[in-house]
């Protein structure tokens, strides 16, 4: 489902996600079944990152739009592992590991919250043991067993997004001594320090990567943003990678918010490729031509507008509903490049009748349509191309050739080929579609099924 998605999200845009998020996760459970998951982050980072800032934002946000959140303490925090009671790196560091297997293993089915973020979670510990192995430590059979010991616990699967926060060295100088008293570097807080961290961040991040691939980590590099941009940026991945994961039905949303639609269609990297014709070629002709039935059925379509404060634009934006032998569906496509050769990204998604309804209330109708529609299809040059003949109720019948299109690779030429070799010609080519024939018609619209 996250592919639907596609952000940075406006304010409007993500309370929408967040709702239906939130009426996903929140059900209710009896006492013998099983606790729901916990929606589970980890967020760490180098120094003067904002990760901690950034965190509360994050927490905010969800805690706004009705979500249980809880940050627990970084385990430097907790009173217990902060008072060094041994001399013992190994077992003071333990604490510290024992804290955070501690959070990942019991929020991530906690029933006291819906969303929890960890600071400085499992990776992070994975860095203090390389850290410290590269300081000498910790012995290196010692560091390479808890390493193991945190990647079985990483497979399991119990984060469902890590945060990787960082700055450049000069943002991270400036933003820990701008307008201090004095520029003398701390132990911990200098340029060899962070570039050290970094570099450390690094090497852990790659061994993540190679044995337990496919995590779902994402980097925010901070250094030319402020707060609101981070937290922004981190909700762009965020939003996303919940409703995968927690099989978030986006698409009942998608057609309330075009802003989101426009987004997912116009990063396809395939667009339909097509042109119309009137009249219907004799189907004689269309077998001799090597082209296969393959349906027919009674299409009922609706079609939106977009942009209830601009005129109607037939060749700009188009939203329908349609009603078929298939059930229903809601349909997007992107403005046409031309009024001849539809160049247009698409998509769609299943609707049911309460969800038509209530698409049909946020939206004007602007035609209501009906026709018939004989499928035939054709495979030439390793492309599959569709024809559609049409007869749509009270504007006639219309021949439409289909394909697949890119922008390296489009198929003008083989189209009209196509719709040639069939008998038709330039003159008889199609100038618009359907939606701006009816218009022109002036119809009335019926309104909705």
């Amino acid at each position: 489902m996250e592919d639907l998605l596609v952000g940075p999200f406006s304010e409007a845009e993500t309370s929408i996600i967040l709702g239906l998020i939130f009426n996903t996760i929140n059900v209710k459970f009896a006492k013998d079944e099983p606790v729901p998951k916990t929606i589970l982050v980890d967020f760490f980072g180098t120094q003067k990152s904002m990760k901690t800032t950034v965190t509360g934002k994050i927490e905010q946000v969800f805690r706004r739009h009705k979500f249980r959140a809880f940050c627990p303490p970084e385990t430097a925090e907790i009173k217990s592992v902060r008072n060094m009671l041994s001399d013992n790196s190994t077992i003071e560091q333990a604490k510290h590991l024992t804290g955070v297997q501690d959070y990942v293993l019991n929020l991530a089915q906690d029933p006291r919250c819906h969303v929890a973020i960890i600071s400085r979670g499992l990776i992070d510990m994975l860095y203090w043991y390389e850290k410290g192995l590269r300081k000498g430590v910790y012995a290196p059979f010692h560091a390479e067993r808890v390493r193991d010991q945190i990647y079985e616990l990483l497979a399991l699967n119990l984060v469902d997004a890590f945060f990787f926060f960082t700055c450049s060295v000069e943002v991270a100088m400036k933003r820990e001594y701008e307008g201090a008293l004095t520029q003398r570097r701390g132990s911990k807080m200098n340029e060899q320090d962070v570039a050290q961290t970094m570099d450390t961040y690094q090497f852990v991040l790659q061994g993540v990567r190679e044995n337990v691939p496919e995590l779902p980590i994402f980097h925010i590099d901070t250094s030319d943003m402020g707060v609101k941009e981070a937290g922004e940026e981190v909700l762009k991945y965020l939003l996303p990678t919940i409703c995968s994961r927690f099989n978030v039905p986006v698409s009942r949303i998608m057609p309330l918010m075009p802003s989101l639609i426009r987004r997912h269609a116009n990063r396809s990297p395939h667009f339909e490729e097509q042109v119309k014709f009137v009249g219907h070629p004799d189907e004689s002709e269309i077998y001799k031509n090597g082209w296969c039935f393959v349906v027919e059925y009674h299409q009922d379509d609706i079609y939106l507008s977009p942009k209830d404060d601009q005129p109607a634009d037939p060749l700009g934006e188009v939203m329908r509903i349609r009603r078929d032998d298939n059930g229903l569906k809601f349909m997007y496509k992107g403005a046409q490049k031309d009024s001849l050769f539809s160049h247009r990204f698409p998509c769609s998604f299943s609707v049911d009748e309460a969800e038509v309804q209530q698409i049909c209330k946020t939206y004007k109708t602007l035609a209501h349509l009906t026709k018939s529609r004989r499928c035939f299809e054709l495979k030439s040059a390793d492309r599959l191309f569709t024809l559609h003949l049409d007869e749509v109720e009270g504007l006639g019948k219309f021949s439409e050739f289909r394909v697949q299109g890119s922008s390296v690779d489009t198929s003008t030429k083989i189209l009209l080929g196509l719709a040639g070799n069939l008998g038709f010609s330039l003159v008889s080519m199609l100038e618009g579609n359907y939606l701006s024939l009816s218009l022109n018609q002036k119809k009335h619209p019926k309104g909705c099924f």
